[in-house]
């Protein structure tokens, strides 16, 4: 295993993207031990930021076009995923099943047929889309901070909170915050901890703001399982993302959504993290079979490498 950071090119630029697939991949060599370069390795890539035919143009292009390891020689074949791709197919193997990822922002993947039929809901960015993201929830910290200061809403302890978290003195300095400064998606999404935090002190406005947010991402699942036809049989539901770490405000609307429309569905852990997913497919296409001994192997191996520093970071 190695970590090289952020890799979605709309974020970073492809050459910075590249950068950090080529330092993931060299500390996941260096700590497998091997010695020397490889002369030929396939790859799969499970990249964020892939949602139209251009972006997997360009990302297939520039992943072409550089070196994984020193001293290869041979083409290699590799395979450009979408990142919820990798985390259905690492969360179910061949099960039926959904994955619904709330982070920065979020997005569903149903997979049916032996994972053979995939599809996905959502996951639009944060301008059109990515409702029930971490995006979304600190937006709506920052909207119902600010109706409290106007008296336009009810008193919320997230005013108080907000104000804390970008240090500032008055509920004006929020606003030269998030504009003068440019707040970027990743700061607004970081304000969301703050509505878990005021939720868990009973504030009202943090927990109806969890409750709205939990049915937005119970929709998203049973619209992806529906687009299978999944939603009268059972299938599991895989959780990932800092979102769900708000607990039962966010959890119990969002379960009470899916069950309204598939009955049969239950939350499940994943049989693999997403990383593994992208190994998954990339066995499939050479012939192994992913059996249930090899995935148990796989898990093993992944939790005990997880407690190793990894190498390949900055």
């Amino acid at each position: 295993m190695g970590a090289g950071g952020r890799s979605n090119y709309h974020n970073t630029g492809v050459p910075k993207a590249l950068a950090a697939l080529r330092r993931s991949f060299g500390g996941a060599l260096a700590q497998s031990g091997l010695k020397g370069g490889l002369k030929g390795t396939d790859a799969c890539f499970g990249l964020a930021g892939l949602d139209s035919p251009e972006d997997f143009a360009t990302m297939k292009r520039a992943i072409a076009s550089m070196r994984l390891a020193p001293g290869e020689t041979t083409r290699r074949a590799d395979l450009v995923e979408n990142d919820w791709r990798t985390a259905v197919a690492g969360a179910f193997i061949d099960e039926p099943g959904v994955t619904l990822i709330a982070g920065t922002g979020c997005v569903a993947a149903a997979q049916g047929d032996g994972g053979r039929r995939v599809v996905r809901v959502g996951g639009w960015g944060h301008v059109v889309d990515d409702r029930g993201s971490a995006y979304d929830i600190g937006r709506e910290a920052l909207y119902a901070a600010m109706r409290d200061y106007d008296g336009r809403g009810p008193k919320t302890a997230l005013l108080n909170l907000v104000m804390q978290k970008l240090g500032v003195d008055e509920p004006k300095g929020i606003i030269a915050r998030v504009y003068a400064e440019h707040m970027p998606v990743s700061k607004v999404a970081s304000l969301s901890t703050l509505v878990s935090q005021a939720a868990g002190e009973g504030d009202a406005v943090a927990l109806q703001v969890l409750k709205e947010k939990g049915r937005v991402l119970g929709e998203l699942v049973v619209s992806a399982a529906s687009r299978l036809k999944m939603l009268d049989t059972p299938f599991g539901v895989s959780l990932v993302g800092g979102v769900f770490r708000g607990g039962r405000p966010i959890l119990g609307p969002m379960e009470e959504r899916i069950h309204a429309s598939a009955p049969r569905a239950g939350i499940v852990e994943a049989k693999l993290p997403p990383v593994c997913g992208a190994v998954v497919l990339l066995l499939r296409r050479v012939g192994v079979e992913v059996d249930g001994e090899l995935v148990a192997r796989m898990r093993s191996s992944f939790d005990r490498q997880s407690r190793v520093p990894l190498q390949g970071t900055r």
